[in-house]
């Protein structure tokens, strides 16, 4: 038998080698392949698309306004003596609000008075001649004529009383007219008035608002009117206090709509003994339009907007994949889904900014 000689089995030897060390530097770099796919796919957040009961509803933007808004002005010119209120005060129909200077008025009044007296004292002696004339001509001691003449004095000594009596009240009226009152029940707002400004009759200088009933006033468009009415009720939100619903009826529907915008001014009626809506706030408001029904919701960061469409991410085989929706209004911090989800499928509500179609991605636990 013929015997192996070292420099033969050699060769075999060292070709096993290399082929067992190329099989596992291959298997190794697979792994740190695998590894590596691994890491680099996003760890998202999941949440399922569920159902709200929610009210079907319009909504508006709009802003607040008094119930009741009374310019303040003067009825006469003259110079501001004091200033008795402040911004935000409440006052009742008739406080002084201001008081112009009045030694000019008061003279005026005061001299229309005295006229009145010197009036009336002229006709008491008109009234006792006429009746000492009017005895004389019954006795026939004087004429007719002479009676007629002192008859006629006493008509004009009782139009002199008219006249002065009437001055006496204007008079008096502008004397009134330098203390400037409250024409409501409400709060001043808009005060502008100062001490020594000359101010000039019809010239705003403050204004009387009633808030204990607001309105909040909205414009409605054409093809929305058919579904706002008289009685309706709203839900109106403010910036101020985002956490309170405050709720008002729909009062007026103006007839006609304006003439630039087109649309339809209308006014919600709310109740606002709290004080906590101001005039010249906006507010957000939502007319109701029909029962309670379920509407399929999304959590808001779920949602992603690109060049005016809608989308969210589903995850399927540990990918992201994109679905267009059709959103409604937003209830909370969820988004109503009209259309593009089926009931309960899962969308990515993290990092959904940075996720692209068909990126890898790892559902965290």
């Amino acid at each position: 038998m013929k015997r192996w000689k070292p420099k033969h089995w050699i060769i075999p030897v060292i070709i096993i080698i290399g082929i067992t060390l190329v099989v596992r530097s291959g298997v190794f770099a697979f792994g740190k392949n695998e590894v590596k796919a691994d890491d680099s796919a996003l760890s998202v957040k999941v949440a399922a698309a569920g159902y709200v009961d929610t009210v079907p509803s319009l909504t508006f933007n709009g802003s607040i306004e008094g119930a009741t808004a009374a310019t303040v002005s003067a009825k006469i010119a003259g110079r501001i003596e004091q200033v008795l209120v402040e911004e935000g005060q409440a006052v009742k129909a008739g406080d002084s609000l201001v008081k112009l200077e009045a030694v000019e008025l008061a003279n005026s009044a005061r001299q229309a008075g005295d006229a009145v007296k010197k009036a009336e004292i002229n006709y008491e002696l008109a009234l006792n001649d006429y009746n000492r004339y009017q005895r004389l001509f019954d006795k026939g001691a004087i004429s007719e004529q002479q009676l007629d003449n002192v008859r006629a004095k006493l008509k004009t000594a009782e139009a002199d009383v008219s006249s002065a009596t009437a001055n006496n009240s204007s008079a008096k009226q502008q004397y009134g007219y330098g203390i400037i009152s409250a024409p409501v029940d409400g709060v001043v707002a808009n005060k502008n008035a100062t001490i020594g400004q000359v101010v000039s009759p019809g010239a705003a200088l403050m204004v009387v608002q009633d808030i204990d009933q607001v309105y909040a006033v909205i414009n409605v468009e054409q093809k929305e009117l058919g579904s706002v009415k008289v009685g309706q009720q709203a839900n109106i939100t403010v910036d101020t206090y985002p956490d309170t619903v405050f709720t008002g009826i729909v009062e007026v529907v103006n007839p006609e709509a304006g003439s630039g915008s087109r649309m339809f001014r209308t006014k919600i009626k709310i109740d606002n003994v709290s004080s906590h809506l101001k005039p010249g706030m906006f507010a957000k408001v939502a007319l109701a339009t029909g029962n309670s029904v379920a509407v399929q919701t999304v959590p808001q960061a779920a949602v992603v907007q690109k060049q005016g469409l809608y989308y969210v991410f589903t995850v399927e085989n540990n990918k992201a994949v994109r679905r267009q929706i059709e959103i409604g209004e937003v209830t909370g911090n969820a988004i109503v889904v009209k259309s593009g989800l089926q009931p309960g499928e899962q969308v990515i509500v993290t990092s959904t900014n940075r996720i692209k179609d068909g990126d890898a991605v790892r559902v965290a636990s």
